[in-house]
């Protein structure tokens, strides 16, 4: 049995937002790793050149 154009064009969408959402939570975990990864090498830059 085939489904409706409208039924399977509901899939898609609710996939596509699925993927959207964890597109957004990857980038917020991506964007907190730079900022750490950042923190880190400041700390490493201050700590290699303190007297």
């Amino acid at each position: 049995m085939m489904k409706s154009h409208l039924t399977e064009q509901r899939r898609v969408v609710a996939k596509a937002e699925q993927r959207m959402a964890l597109v957004d939570a990857l980038e917020t975990q991506l964007a907190a790793s730079r900022t750490s990864a950042a923190n880190l090498l400041s700390a490493l830059a201050a700590e290699l050149t303190a007297d």
